[in-house]
């Protein structure tokens, strides 16, 4: 499918040298990774290039703001349809993971517009208003072997990333545990906890790792306080609360995290975002 030998872009697209010397490595990555997709499965031609697109962008090859090649000199190197490369493009900026600015060109999506879309839930005053974190206190960072109901989200990775956070609504906290792919975040063992503690970890993934969260199923059951928890959030031990799973997916429906939120009996109201 894909031409190395011809994998690079055209010299009037107004880069220069360094640019276009980084350009025509991630336009060689994106067929060698093309060439291997083809070997391995049986996929059309549209979800092959939009496969291998989007493992380059989560692999660092392309970041949040940088602007891609043109569809017609995808199609020109590659060796593909211009069809082709704009129903692929299309599957990408559908997923939010490319944007289209008028006159410009096409981009990787920033993370930060796509993160103020993936709260998971927000707590609301009896007035109305947006109740958000005071203070957020990262209590662990670490790889562990359990399984639990994670395991079989995350299609049973070797390890997961465990983070437990406690954040401090002023009225009450929350507690929650948020599991990843052991093997692809163990960079985040290394993140001190005060940047995860300032950070929407979402949109961390996003920016640090070039993993993006797409859509969440929620999922809320009534519960009681175990006696681990309750210490960590200033209740007693069996107190009524709720517990929010967050299943959360990433391109293509490819689950990302796993997380657990222990809510405590509050007379605010919660509501639940997509």
């Amino acid at each position: 499918m894909a031409q190395p030998e011809a994998a690079t872009i055209p010299e009037s697209d107004g880069l220069s040298d360094m640019e276009r010397l980084a350009q025509d490595e991630r336009i060689q990555a994106l067929c060698n990774a093309l060439d291997r997709a083809v070997a391995q499965r049986g996929e059309s031609k549209v979800q092959t290039l939009s496969g291998a697109l989007f493992n380059l962008i989560e692999r660092g090859f392309w970041r949040p703001g940088d602007k891609l090649p043109g569809e017609k000199e995808f199609s020109q190197v590659l060796g593909l349809s211009l069809g082709t490369v704009q129903a692929a493009m299309r599957e990408l900026v559908s997923a939010r993971l490319l944007e289209r600015r008028r006159g410009a060109g096409t981009f990787v999506a920033d993370a930060k517009e796509l993160g103020s879309s993936i709260w998971h839930f927000r707590f609301r005053t009896l007035d109305g208003k947006n109740l958000l974190p005071w203070k957020s206190t990262v209590l662990s960072v670490e790889e562990i072997g359990d399984q639990g109901p994670w395991a079989d989200f995350l299609s049973f990775a070797p390890s997961y990333i465990r983070i437990r956070r406690v954040n401090d609504m002023q009225a009450f906290k929350v507690y929650s545990e948020m599991y990843l792919d052991g093997p692809r975040f163990r960079p985040l063992l290394d993140v001190p906890f005060e940047m995860l503690a300032q950070k929407n970890i979402r949109v961390f993934l996003h920016e640090r790792y070039n993993a993006p969260t797409f859509r969440g199923v929620h999922r809320v059951a009534s519960t009681s306080i175990s006696k681990d928890v309750a210490p960590l959030i200033g209740v007693d031990a069996g107190s009524p609360g709720l517990l929010i799973k967050a299943l959360c997916f990433t391109f293509r429906d490819a689950p990302i995290t796993y997380q657990t939120i222990v809510v405590p009996e509050t007379p605010h109201e919660l509501e639940i975002l997509g």
